[in-house]
């Protein structure tokens, strides 16, 4: 893994000022999720001041709010503005992600979630079962006993709804990366975009199998593990083994892999589904440093499926 915080042509660089991991051309929706890839692959703590800083303090107003709850809430902004009022789930998820991994203290944690509003932004209210993630991955009770089964629920029934969909209309598999063919949404049936759009997404899954493998060791992590696998594509690599498949990716899938734009293992390969712009990256330029979905697959291969924290 060759990294450099101060590459600025590679498809991944870093907004050395707000210390946060950017994508070349696109906007920074995901930098919170980037960020946290950069830690795990490099170990750079400046990305956790990155993420840190997407969050501020506000005071709660009126005094019937700050007797019932606290005087002040963690309020996230997506970077870099500060100004943006959809700051989603996928951000939250991440920010907790990247604390648990990086071994914030439990008291850190727990005080952080306390100071959470259940409306996350002006557009995006909490799930019921992040909510309840949120709170066991801070140990507090009974949100450790409560979020297993909900989050299995949640899964299984989403599988099932996949699965149906996918008897409809006849996706068919995830294809490989060297057989992957781009069609255009304007190519498709509208029918099938509306299913395809139904499906769980691929993106969810990845930040739940993060999740998943945050937990303690349990019978209920294991059924968390094996649900969550059936919604799996078959080539995304990283959600395999962070879900400890019992069938991994091959050394040779992983050596082999080359890095595609587009959030590759957040999105899916086949051609009826995917909505992306995915493409193979060639200019080496964009390959010298940095590469974060090559680097994101041979790092959990290397460290044996990213072992359990």
């Amino acid at each position: 893994m060759a990294f450099n915080w101060e590459a600025t042509e590679t498809q991944w660089y870093v907004d050395q000022e707000n210390k946060m991991m950017r994508v070349k051309d696109l906007n920074p929706d995901d930098s919170i999720f980037e960020a946290f890839r950069a830690y795990f692959l490099y170990g750079d703590e400046r990305f956790l001041e990155g993420i840190e800083s997407c969050w501020v303090k506000v005071e709660r107003r009126g005094w019937l709010k700050r007797f019932l709850f606290s005087k002040y809430y963690n309020q996230g902004y997506r970077y870099p503005t500060h100004y943006d009022d959809n700051f989603s789930r996928d951000h939250l998820a991440y920010t907790l992600i990247a604390f648990k991994y990086a071994g914030y203290s439990e008291e850190f944690i727990k005080d952080f979630v306390k100071h959470l509003r259940f409306r996350i932004s002006k557009r995006f209210l909490f799930t019921i079962d992040l909510w309840c993630w949120a709170y066991a991955i801070a140990n507090i009770k009974p949100y450790t006993l409560l979020y297993p089964p909900i989050q299995w629920l949640v899964l299984a029934v989403s599988s099932k709804w996949n699965k149906l969909i996918y008897r409809h209309i006849g996706f068919g598999e995830e294809s490989h990366q060297d057989d992957f063919v781009k069609i255009q949404n304007s190519m498709k049936p509208s029918g099938m975009i509306k299913l395809a759009k139904k499906l769980y997404p691929i993106y969810a899954l990845h930040i739940v199998s993060w999740q998943i493998k945050l937990l303690k060791n349990s019978k209920w992590k294991k059924r968390l593990q094996k649900i969550a696998l059936t919604l799996c594509p078959k080539h995304n690599y990283p959600i395999q083994m962070l879900l400890q498949s019992p069938n991994p990716p091959s050394r040779e899938d992983v050596e082999s892999y080359r890095s595609m734009e587009g959030g590759r293992w957040t999105g899916i390969l086949n051609p009826w589904i995917n909505d992306r712009d995915i493409n193979f990256i060639v200019d080496p330029k964009r390959l010298q440093w940095n590469v974060q979905d090559v680097d994101y697959v041979r790092k959990l291969y290397s460290t044996i499926y990213c072992l359990d924290i």
